[in-house]
């Protein structure tokens, strides 16, 4: 027998091998008691689990009684979206909706909204417990059936939608505990602010670039909300609405017995196209911002949050300062441990000195990181008054470097106590070399009188020429021979 004779069989031999083993797997699964075997094919994707059918007879009307349906209709694919249309239709018929927990759909709706809202009628059972709906071109409103928003199984909730949310005038979800909504139109005040107080367990509450230009001044209280993150992207395919201009009076804050007003005159007169949403967490942990400034936010008795993150970018809306949106999240946030804050945050935050001055301190407050998109300037007067608000301050992180133009570092009104008592470690990402950021080193190396470690991590593509290696040659000579007020401290640079 010669060499590939041998090879040949080895080969065979394998394969029949492993078409036994495939054939005893088979029969052994196919051995469980259908309990298991539903549960087995509910965590396969819907489509894996209806192939199944082909396997034997045991297994030909298993997946009717699956208790997830998860599908997801491919846009990049249209010539297939007849029959996606068609497969929905025919697990409207055969599925045993009864058993349904779980139901997940992403689609296209287009022209197909009354066939969608009839999937919905059906799959959105009373035992559903997670339901998620990203739905794209939705021209019509579409209609959840009113027992879901009297569930007492729904435990999960996500909906992305460009269109009015439909609520019914009863609504209770007892153990709705994660809720995110993506796109959605509210419909008004009053509909509105009734959805959101039928929700005592809620602990996580997503809001994505929502419009709630139909809404009024709104007051929402979560008892148990743990976890809030709100985005408010202005939306450019949306054009903005024309204002009065016969009111174009410019809203402004005074300072009246220690707390910020919104002037009297400007309440009467102008026509407020911002709108008031409140929120109560007394037991939040995390909080999250990340917008444009569009709508006005604000917390209240969130004393329990440990961290936050206010990423404000260009303000969309006129009618406020920045600053004062910018103020009105901080405010009830200064029990926290960690921020995170935008260098436009910042920057607008120091444009007017009532917002500091009205601020309470950040007593717990020990770790400080500065999100932008290009170097921070130390002395923006923003980062300064948060740097005095917070005492016990130990970390600062600049995610794209600090500058600091050498003029202006006589300028800084006070040395933040933390830079005498507890700030230990700074760290410096994207450093280019520029005069300014090495000016910004030299003032943190002569301030931060207990600096363990001043971290400094630089671009690379700033120095990957000759002339960039001898540059940064030149700034390690320099900076060991920067002044340091703290002895123990080691400049770390990568």
């Amino acid at each position: 027998m010669d060499a590939n004779s041998t090879i040949n069989n080895n080969k065979n031999l394998q394969k029949d091998n492993q078409e036994e083993a495939n054939v005893e797997s088979r029969s052994r699964l196919s051995d469980l008691p259908d309990e298991i075997l539903q549960k087995i094919l509910s965590n396969l994707p819907t489509k894996e689990a209806v192939a199944t059918t082909v396997l034997s007879k045991r297994w030909e009307n298993q997946w009717m009684n699956i208790s997830k349906i998860d599908l997801k209709f491919d846009e990049s694919a249209p010539e297939k979206r007849q029959r996606f249309i068609e497969f929905m239709d025919k697990l409207l018929v055969v599925c045993d909706i009864s058993k349904l927990k779980m139901f997940s759909l992403s689609f296209e709706v287009g022209e197909e909204f009354p066939r969608v809202n009839k999937w919905l009628s059906v799959f959105v059972n009373p035992m559903i417990e997670e339901l998620n709906l990203e739905l794209e071109r939705v021209s019509n409103p579409l209609v959840l059936p009113n027992h879901f928003f009297t569930s007492d199984k729904l435990t999960k909730f996500h909906l992305s939608m460009r269109q009015v949310i439909n609520f019914p005038s009863t609504i209770h979800l007892e153990n709705l505990v994660t809720l995110t909504l993506k796109h959605v139109i509210f419909p008004d005040t009053h509909s509105t602010s009734q959805f959101f107080s039928g929700l005592p367990s809620m602990k996580e509450l997503s809001l994505t670039d929502c419009n709630w230009k139909k809404v009024e001044n709104i007051f929402i209280n979560f008892p148990l909300l743990q976890k809030l993150y709100i985005r408010d992207w202005k939306d450019d395919d949306i054009e903005e609405e024309e204002h009065d201009h016969h009111h174009n009076v410019e809203a402004y804050v005074v300072e009246i017995n220690g707390g910020l007003y919104i002037h009297d005159v400007v309440l009467h007169h102008i026509n407020f196209s911002y709108i008031k949403i409140a929120i109560m967490a007394s037991n939040l942990v995390t909080f999250i911002y990340d917008g444009d400034l569009i709508n006005d936010y604000a917390l209240f008795n969130t004393t329990s949050a440990t961290e936050a993150t206010i990423e404000a970018h260009e303000q969309h809306n006129k009618v406020l300062p920045a600053g004062y949106y910018v103020y009105t999240l901080l405010k009830e946030l200064f029990r926290i441990k960690n921020l995170s804050i935008s260098d436009f945050a910042l920057e607008a935050f120091g444009q007017s000195p009532s917002y500091a001055e009205n601020l309470s301190i950040f007593f717990r407050l020990v770790d400080l990181h500065v999100i932008s998109s290009s170097t921070m300037d130390l002395s923006c007067q923003g980062l300064q008054a948060l740097l005095r608000k917070s005492p016990i301050l130990e970390e600062i992180e600049f995610q794209m470097g600090v500058t600091l133009d050498e003029s202006e570092g006589n300028d800084i009104d006070s040395l933040p106590t933390c830079f005498l008592t507890h700030l230990k470690n700074i760290k410096i990402y994207n450093f280019c070399g520029n005069e300014g950021e090495i000016n910004a080193i030299k003032y943190l190396l002569n301030t931060a009188q207990v600096l363990d470690i001043l971290y400094i991590q630089y671009n690379e593509s700033h120095f990957d020429s000759p002339e960039g290696s001898e540059k940064l040659q030149t700034f390690f000579d320099q900076v060991d021979e920067f002044p340091k007020v703290s002895r123990d401290c080691v400049i770390e640079i990568e």
